[in-house]
């Protein structure tokens, strides 16, 4: 029977014991809750009497260090913060959590011996765990101690096989030290080029001022002039070059690289198609030129030559006045490309090329219309290519004035391309029908389904054409002056520029004051710039930005008179005053970084 009472006095108090130990920790958890809750608030009085309830486990330390000593310091509670940390640092010697904090402290408070000392004791307590190195690393980053997390991370180093190189130079980018970061990543591909793609994406990411861009060029070429072996560095350095658009330089270090690792000219290629996405045609013409002369027997072969004959049109149509001789001799080169290597996949786009070439510069429109024909018949043919094909035989129709014929093929692709670029561009190109023909409402309609396109360039072009409807038809009783228009725009698309020019100047006769006035007087200057009679769009240009700055084409008449002043005009002076007033008067122009960019050129600024 003793032994029975006896049982349940045990069972009782063990259950008792249980229960209060449960009470305590539910007191805990409470007590912390609610002084994280004070401290996010800003309510630090009471956050902190509650932290010191808790702090009085030091097993709890851990859980709310970081908002107590924070909410101590802001407190200026220096005393009370001192006292936590000396105590802390005597029962976890060592912890990096609360060393590093005490000696922050202790620099707060003027006490940087003390703190030195502190520092360096605790350093020698941990010099051979490797653990606790980067936990010290870690914490010393965090409080902007970087030459103290840069020690830790050499010793770790020291003693293990690890390599922390990524993480020093993390440390010297945190700190600003933007030369000893550039030259520790580079110095990383001594030992290891196989990051170079790795430092690669950390340099283009980190480093975006062009000083700091600048300190890379001479650490690469010290490294490539050394001596060595190591090819990663004249890659490193053609990388450079393209990041300075210096497309020139960096095909010259391609060459090497390209010998060196038989890369079989592709890495050449991709040069050259860098430079003419970004209108550099001179040296991707000698970029492509190289590889057409020296890879005859080689795979990017037809590649490299049809992209020689596609940046060649481009420079062309992009130097006004277009010289006819040089379209004829272009011509001339397409039909040789095509007769030596037959309709292929390869050569579809030359191909196309070609037809628009001779459909709207030599008006050969039944032979323009009949290769396009042999390309959508051709089997096995891309569907997009397919698509843009009967795109350019819709287009080469509307030279014809065959608007139904046009329309169909036009409406083809957009259904067979529905919601996808192709099919918008289709898309705009029926409702530019209807504008042609002086339907504005069913034009209108189309454009303002494609004002959500996914291409901008598709989206913009519908929502001026939209807004140049809404804009002109809204202030008047009659469309007249809105179907001149529209034809004049129709005769400029089909390169008739002469008849175009009547149509402009007449209008501005007729409609003296109108709200089209502005939109004429910036297309008869486009005009006047394609025919390469640049003193002449001139005038007509400074109009609008001086009557009309603040309509769509202000911004757009600024930059163009910038082009023509230092391309055709050779005015330094004035081009950089037109340059330097895009970025002033337009802060929101599409125009302005490369506004930017050629004012720095012509300053003198170099790549």
């Amino acid at each position: 029977m003793k032994n029975s009472h006896y049982l349940h006095f045990l069972l009782f108090f063990l259950l008792s014991f249980i229960a209060f130990g449960m009470v305590r920790a539910q007191d805990k958890d409470n007590n912390f809750q609610l002084a994280n809750e004070y401290y996010e608030k800003g309510e630090l009085e009471k956050a902190v009497q509650l932290y010191d309830k808790i702090i009085k486990n030091p097993r709890n330390a851990y859980m709310i260090h970081s908002r107590y000593y924070d909410a101590l310091v802001r407190l200026e509670y220096f005393d009370k913060a001192e006292s936590y940390l000396r105590k802390s640092c005597k029962e976890f010697p060592l912890e990096a959590l609360f060393h590093v904090s005490y000696g922050s402290l202790l620099q707060k408070l003027g006490k940087k011996q003390e703190s030195d000392k502190l520092y360096n004791d605790f350093f020698v307590r941990i010099k051979k765990d490797e653990n606790a190195l980067l936990s010290s690393a870690r914490e010393f980053s965090d409080l902007a101690q970087y030459d103290m997390a840069e020690k830790m991370y050499l010793e770790a180093a020291k003693i293990s096989q690890q390599d922390y190189t990524f993480e020093i130079a993390n440390l010297y980018a945190l700190a600003g030290k933007m030369d000893k970061m550039i030259e520790t990543y580079i110095n990383l591909l001594d030992k290891r080029p196989e990051q170079i793609n790795n430092v690669q994406n950390i340099l283009q990411s980190r480093v975006r001022d062009d000083a700091d861009l600048d300190r890379i060029e001479p650490i690469l070429m010290n490294k490539v002039q050394g001596g060595g072996d190591q090819i990663v560095f004249t890659e490193m350095l053609a990388w450079y070059y393209l990041q300075r658009k210096a497309f020139y330089k960096a095909f010259i270090q391609a060459k090497s690289v390209d010998k060196r690792k038989n890369q079989g000219g592709y890495a050449i290629q991709d040069i050259g198609e860098l430079a003419h996405e970004n209108k550099n045609y001179k040296d991707a013409i000698r970029i492509f030129e190289y590889l057409v002369e020296n890879y005859k027997n080689e795979p990017i072969y037809w590649l490299a030559r049809n992209s020689l004959l596609h940046t060649k049109e481009d420079q062309i149509k992009n130097s006004f006045p277009v010289e006819l001789e040089k379209i004829k001799s272009l011509v001339g080169d397409y039909r040789a490309l095509l007769q030596e290597s037959g309709l292929t996949h390869e050569t579809l786009a030359s191909a196309m090329n070609l037809a628009m070439l001779q459909a709207f510069y030599l008006q050969e429109l039944d032979l323009a219309f009949e290769l396009l024909d042999q390309v959508i018949k051709l089997s096995g043919v891309p569907r997009e290519t397919l698509a843009q094909a009967k795109l350019n035989s819709g287009d080469i129709l509307v030279l014809k004035n065959e608007w139904w014929d046009a329309s169909l093929l036009y409406s083809q692709v957009e259904k067979a391309e529905k919601e996808r670029n192709l099919g918008h561009l289709a898309k705009l190109k029926n409702a530019k029908l209807s504008y042609y023909r002086g339907d504005f409402d069913l034009a209108k309609e189309h454009l303002d389904i494609l004002k959500l396109a996914t291409s901008r360039e598709i989206a913009n072009d519908a929502m001026d054409l939209s807004l140049l409807i809404q804009d002109n038809l809204g202030l008047d009783t009659t469309t007249l002056a809105m179907e001149e228009f529209a034809q004049a725009d129709l005769l400029v698309f089909q390169q008739r520029y002469t008849e175009a020019l009547k149509q402009y100047d007449n209008m501005l006769q007729l409609h003296e004051g109108h709200s089209l006035t502005d939109d004429i007087l910036w297309e008869k200057a486009n005009v006047l710039h394609k025919l390469g009679r640049f003193q002449e769009a001139v005038p007509l240009l400074e109009r609008v930005l001086n009557e009309f700055s603040e309509d769509i084409h202000g911004d757009d008449a600024n930059f163009l008179l910038g082009k023509i002043y230092e391309n055709n005009l050779q005015n330094k002076e004035k081009a950089m005053d037109y340059y330097k007033n895009q970025l002033l008067l337009f802060p929101g122009s599409i125009h302005n970084e490369e506004a930017r960019k050629r004012f720095r050129l012509l300053r003198g600024d170099g790549i």
